[in-house]
C-alpha cells in the first residue's frame, strides 16, 4: 500500500522514514508549495484500526515539531541527492515551521464500508485527508457516496507545525 501511495505523490516521496520511535509510512515534499505530505497507511477495516491511523498522525506532528533536525536528516537520507540547506530553510520558513498535509491511506473496502464513520471522523479532524487505495494498487483522492464523487471528505488541509526548540 505504501508503495502505491508513494508513487502518486511524485519523485520526492519516500517510504519508512524513521524519527525516534516513529516510522512514517510515506513522506513526500512538494517543492512548489514548500510543503510536506505525511501519510499513514492502514490495511485495517475496523473503526479502531482506522482510528489508530488518525491518532498516529497527532503523535507524528508532535515528533516532527520536537525533532525537526532528525526529521529532515531522515527524510534527506532516503534520496541519492540531498537537498541544499537553502531549500530546507525555504521549506521550513527559516527553521520556524513545517507546512504539512496529513493523510491516512485506507483500502477501498474500508472507505466504502466505513464512509459515514469517516465523515464523522472528519468533523473531529477536518484537516486530515484520506487516500483510497484500490485492490489493484491505484490510488484515488475521492470516495464514492452512491453515484456522487465525494472529494470533500478526502481533502487534506495544510497545517503549520511549529518547530519547538
Amino acid at each position: 500500500m505504501s508503495q502505491a501511495v508513494a508513487c502518486i505523490l511524485g519523485k520526492y516521496a519516500t517510504r519508512e522514514v524513521r524519527v525516534g520511535d516513529c516510522i512514517f509510512d510515506v513522506v513526500a515534499y512538494n517543492k512548489k508549495k514548500k510543503s510536506f505530505r505525511l501519510v499513514e497507511c492502514k490495511l485495517s477495516q475496523t473503526v479502531t484500526g482506522i482510528g489508530k491511523a488518525f491518532g498516529q498522525l497527532a503523535a507524528y506532528s508532535a515528533t516532527i515539531a520536537t525533532r525537526a533536525d532528525e526529521f529532515l536528516d531522515a527524510y534527506s537520507q532516503r534520496f541519492q541527492v540531498p537537498m541544499p540547506l537553502g531549500e530546507w530553510m525555504e521549506a521550513t520558513d527559516n527553521y520556524r515551521r513545517f507546512n504539512i498535509d496529513f493523510c491516512v491511506a485506507l483500502t477501498h473496502k474500508a472507505c466504502r464500508e466505513k464512509l459515514e464513520w469517516l465523515r464523522a471522523m472528519k468533523k473531529v479532524l477536518p484537516d486530515v485527508g484520506i487516500i483510497r487505495v484500490k485492490p489493484d494498487g491505484r490510488c484515488s483522492q475521492h470516495i464514492w457516496r452512491g453515484k456522487i464523487k465525494d472529494a470533500e471528505v478526502t481533502k487534506a488541509s495544510t497545517i503549520a507545525v511549529k518547530i519547538v526548540r
